[in-house]
């Protein structure tokens, strides 16, 4: 994995991070420790999947569906 790509993955997981907040109302602590648990973590770290490239509300609509 580039170093670019590293950034991407964490500036995607921030924007996701704060959709969570926006549209759920948890804490950015909750919010984070909610995506760390789900599998789409897993799938926007691996850099294969291009989802690092994807909107943050985009990627909240990927979250939701599970």
């Amino acid at each position: 994995m580039s170093v670019e790509q590293k950034q991407l993955i964490e500036f995607a997981i921030q924007d996701l991070v704060a959709e969570i907040v926006r549209r759920e109302g948890l804490s950015p602590e909750a919010a984070m420790d909610k995506l760390y648990h789900s599998e789409l973590f897993a799938k926007l770290n691996n850099p294969a999947t291009g989802l690092y490239s994807e909107s943050g509300g985009y990627l909240y609509a990927m979250f939701v569906e599970g």
